[in-house]
C-alpha cells in the first residue's frame, strides 16, 4: 500500500514499455497516447525528485503531438533551468520555524495540482476491463483504481485524524519543498514541517475526491495554479552582515566597511527589522526625505546625537539646523543602494533596487558642494608660505622664524600629493621602506603592507615614479634621512585619528594651513591636489590609462596591455616625468633643499 502511495504522489509507474517515435527526440507513444519522456540532467538529477519527466500530451493524433511536445520540451527544459536555480538560491533560503496560512494554501493548491495531472494521466492512457488479460505492461482496471484509491483516501484520513507525519510523507516534504515553486526549509520536527506533512494530506484527500468524482462521471479539471509561494527570507540584519563581510574581502577598507555599515543600520532602525523581501519602495522614499531633513554629523550635535535619525531630523528642522548637502544625500543613497543591488543579485525574491532613481538632481547643486583643484596663484601660496620660507617652531608654525620644516609631515605632505596626486591618508601611512626602485625606476609604493595601513580600493595599491622635480627638492635625501634615524615610517609624528586613519587629525591641520595662506573660497581641500594632478596630466596629454593608474583609479583591462613588468614601469615613468609643474611657485623649496641636506 505504502510503494501504491508514493507512486500516485510523486512518481509515474507507467513510464516502463513505452515506444519511441519519429519526429522529435522526446515523442513517445503508448498505445494509442502520445508523450513527452526527457531524462533529467545528471547535474540535477540527485536533487530533481525523479529521474525522468514522462507527461501525457493528452491527444491520440500524431500531428497534434508533434505540436505539443515542441512546446513541452521547452517547458520542461525551463523547469530544469529553473531547478538548477533554485539550487543556487536554495543556499540563501532560511529554515522555516513556522509556516504562515498562505504558505499552507499554496502548498496545498500545488500539490492538488499535481495529484490530478498524474490521476489524469492514467485516464488518457485508458484502463483495461476486468476480464482483459494483464499486458506485459502494467494497466489498471478501472476498478482496481477506484478501489485502490479509496483503500489510500481510509489510509491518509487515519494519519490526518491522527496529525502523523509517516515515513512517506517525511519523503514528500523533503521533495516537494525543493520545488521550484515552493522552494522552502523546513527541518524534521518542528512546526512547520509538521504543518508541511499537513497540508499534503490535505492536498491529497481533496484530490482523491475529486478522483472520486471523476469515477462517478463527472468532469473536473486539472488546475493549472499560477501560485507565487511567500517565502520567508531573512531579515535585513542577517542579510547586512553577510553584504559586509563578502564586500569586506574584496576590496573594502574597515573605515568603507564602516561607512556603509553605518547608514544600513540607520535605515534599519527607521524602517525596521524585517524578512529583506517585505521592503519596499515606500521604505526607501521615507528614508530619503528623512535624510532631505538630517544635518551633516548630526551625531556630533549635543542636542541631536542621543536620537533616532527621524526625530533627528524633526527636530534639526524645528530649530532651524541647517540640513546636510545634495552631495552628502546622495552619497548615503549610494551606500544603501549598493546593498540592495547586492541583495537583488543574492535573493530572488527582491523586485528590484529599492533606491533606484531616488538620487537629487546634481545639475543644480550650489558651489560649496563642489569639489575644485586649486588655482596655480593659490598652489603658489601655501608652497610660499611660513611653512617654507621659514617659521618660529613646528609648533608655531604661523609665525614668521628661522625655522624651515624640512622633516615634518607639514613641509613634505603637500608637496607629495602636488607631485603623485596621491590621497592624504595614503602619504601619511607611508613607511621609509615603501620609497622603492622597480626595474630601474625609483617609485612611491602606495600598499596596505602593513597593520595600520589601509586603501580605499584594491586598484589603490599601485607604484608612483618620483617626479624628477620632486628629486630635485630632496626628497629622496629626507627618505635617507628617516631611515638614518631607525624610523619606520616616514611620517611618525602624525597619529591615527578617531576612525583609524590619519587622515582625520592632519585635515584639520590643513583647514588652517589654506586659511593662513588666504585660502578661503569653498569647494577647496586638500582633496584638490588630486584634481590638480589630473589637470597636470591632461596638460601634458598623458594616455589617460596612465594617469588612472597613478591616481588609483579602477583600470579595466591596463594589466593585460602592458603587464607589470620593465615596459610597464618605463612607460609609467615617461609618461609621469612628462608632468610640467609651470606657474607654480617653488622657488622657497628649492632654496630649502639646496642648503639643509648639505
Amino acid at each position: 500500500m505504502q510503494d501504491t502511495l508514493a507512486t500516485t504522489a510523486t512518481g509515474n509507474c507507467y513510464s516502463e514499455g513505452l515506444k519511441k517515435v519519429s519526429g522529435h527526440t522526446r515523442l513517445y507513444r503508448r498505445g494509442a497516447v502520445y508523450y513527452h519522456r526527457a531524462v533529467v540532467p545528471a547535474d540535477i538529477v540527485d536533487t530533481y525528485g525523479k529521474r525522468e519527466e514522462l507527461i501525457s500530451l493528452r491527444t491520440k493524433d500524431r500531428a497534434e503531438a508533434l505540436r505539443k511536445v515542441r512546446i513541452k520540451a521547452v517547458e520542461i527544459d525551463n523547469r530544469f533551468d529553473e531547478h538548477r536555480r533554485s539550487l543556487r538560491a536554495r543556499d540563501t533560503v532560511p529554515i522555516v520555524d513556522e509556516l504562515s496560512p498562505d504558505q499552507i494554501q499554496a502548498i496545498k493548491a500545488i500539490y492538488h495540482a499535481h495529484l490530478l495531472e498524474e490521476d489524469e494521466a492514467v485516464r488518457l492512457d485508458g484502463f483495461r476491463e476486468d476480464h482483459e488479460v494483464q499486458p506485459e505492461l502494467p494497466t489498471p482496471s478501472f476498478n482496481d483504481w477506484e478501489a485502490t484509491t479509496d483503500e489510500l483516501e481510509k489510509h491518509v484520513r487515519q494519519l490526518r485524524g491522527r496529525f502523523r507525519v509517516e515515513p512517506h510523507y517525511e519523503f514528500e516534504v523533503n521533495e516537494v519543498s525543493e520545488w521550484p515553486e515552493v522552494n522552502l526549509k523546513v527541518s524534521p520536527g518542528t512546526k512547520a514541517f509538521k504543518q508541511f506533512a499537513a497540508a499534503l494530506q490535505d492536498a491529497t484527500l481533496q484530490a482523491f475526491a475529486d478522483m472520486q468524482s471523476r469515477n462517478e462521471g463527472n468532469y473536473v479539471a486539472t488546475p493549472d495554479p499560477k501560485i507565487e509561494l511567500t517565502r520567508v527570507c531573512p531579515k535585513l540584519s542577517v542579510v547586512l552582515e553577510d553584504w559586509i563581510k563578502e564586500k569586506s574581502k574584496e576590496d573594502w577598507t574597515e573605515a568603507t566597511a564602516k561607512e556603509h555599515r553605518v547608514w544600513a543600520e540607520q535605515f534599519m532602525l527607521l524602517c525596521g527589522d524585517r524578512p529583506i523581501n517585505e521592503y519596499g519602495k515606500d521604505d526607501a522614499r521615507r528614508f530619503k526625505q528623512v535624510l532631505l531633513r538630517l544635518p551633516s554629523n548630526w551625531k556630533k550635535k549635543a542636542v541631536l546625537r542621543e536620537m533616532s535619525i527621524e526625530r533627528a531630523a524633526e527636530t534639526a528642522v524645528s530649530l532651524d539646523i541647517p540640513s546636510m548637502s545634495t552631495t552628502s544625500v546622495n552619497k548615503i543613497l549610494r551606500f544603501v543602494g549598493s546593498f540592495w543591488r547586492w541583495a537583488q543579485s543574492h535573493y530572488d525574491d527582491i523586485p528590484g533596487n529599492l533606491f533606484d532613481g531616488l538620487s537629487l538632481s546634481t545639475r543644480r547643486v550650489q558651489a560649496k558642494e563642489e569639489r575644485h583643484p586649486f588655482t596655480l596663484a593659490e598652489l603658489s601660496s601655501l608652497f610660499t608660505s611660513t611653512i617654507y620660507t621659514g617659521c618660529k617652531s613646528a609648533r608655531e608654525w604661523k609665525k614668521p622664524g628661522d625655522v624651515v620644516l624640512m622633516t615634518d609631515a607639514k613641509y613634505w605632505v603637500p608637496v607629495i600629493s602636488l607631485f603623485t596626486g596621491a590621497r592624504l591618508n595614503e602619504i601619511l601611512q607611508l613607511y621609509v621602506a615603501d620609497v622603492v626602485e622597480k626595474h630601474g625606476v625609483t617609485c612611491i609604493s602606495i600598499n596596505d603592507d602593513g597593520e595600520d595601513k589601509k586603501l580605499k580600493t584594491k586598484s589603490s595599491k599601485r607604484d608612483i615614479p618620483v617626479h624628477a622635480e620632486l628629486e630635485s627638492l630632496d626628497f629622496l635625501k629626507f627618505v635617507q634621512n628617516r631611515k638614518d634615524e631607525g624610523s619606520k615610517r616616514l611620517f611618525p609624528e602624525t597619529q591615527v585619528g578617531p576612525n583609524g586613519s590619519y587622515s582625520g587629525p592632519f585635515s584639520k591641520h590643513f583647514k588652517r594651513f589654506m586659511l593662513e595662506a588666504g585660502i578661503e573660497r569653498k569647494g577647496v581641500s586638500f582633496h584638490s591636489f588630486r584634481h590638480n594632478f589630473e589637470d597636470f596630466c591632461r596638460a601634458a596629454g598623458m594616455n589617460m590609462d596612465f594617469a588612472d593608474f597613478l591616481q588609483g583609479h579602477m583600470q579595466v583591462g591596463m594589466r593585460s596591455r602592458y603587464g607589470y613588468g620593465e615596459v610597464f614601469y618605463r612607460e609609467l615613468n615617461n609618461a609621469m616625468q612628462s608632468l610640467k609643474f609651470d606657474g607654480v611657485d617653488l622657488s622657497a623649496i628649492r632654496m630649502n633643499s639646496a642648503v639643509k641636506f648639505e
